[in-house]
């Protein structure tokens, strides 16, 4: 009798359980790298006067994007304090693997002193800020922004190309 309550009760535990699905976890996606090399051109009236090249590898199913940053702490004094800005260039970057192809989002800043200062005589600090979002192609050159600088006559021009790694 007791074997018999017991089944029973089991049994009717078990009941709700019968039209369920059984919840298994996903696998997670394939993480892909790639090597991205990026060429920031500055130009002066169609002229390039400055170039630099960065390159990094990144990959897919990160959950956080990449970083890279270059440059330098600038001093600043105030009151008698010195602080420091920072000043080159930050990229961020995020890919993802798309039916489209590789989706990228890239966050973009260059920074620079100026040659002149603020009436407070700190130097003024030149920026330009962006985001790019695209379908890149791989092992050619995609031209992410063309963006002039307002206080000058020079325009930037940020391009990467992405190489897949094996």
């Amino acid at each position: 009798m007791k074997r018999v309550l017991l089944l029973a009760t089991l049994a009717l535990a078990a009941a709700p359980l019968l039209g369920q699905e059984v919840m298994t976890p996903k696998p997670p996606a394939p993480r892909h790298f790639y090597k991205l090399t990026y060429v920031l051109k500055e130009f002066d009236e169609g002229k390039v006067v400055n170039q630099r090249d960065f390159v990094l590898t990144v990959s897919t199913g990160d959950r956080y994007a990449s970083r890279l940053r270059a440059g330098s702490r600038f001093p600043v004094r105030d009151e008698g304090k010195t602080n420091y800005v920072d000043v080159g260039v930050n990229l961020d970057n995020r890919l993802e693997d798309t039916p489209e192809g590789l989706a990228m989002e890239v966050n973009a800043e260059i920074s620079s002193a100026g040659n002149d200062a603020a009436s407070s005589g700190a130097p003024v600090i030149r920026q330009v800020r962006t985001n790019a979002q695209t379908i890149v192609a791989m092992n050619k050159p995609v031209v992410l922004f063309n963006v002039d600088d307002p206080a000058s006559r020079h325009q930037f021009q940020l391009e990467v190309t992405v190489v897949p790694q094996h």
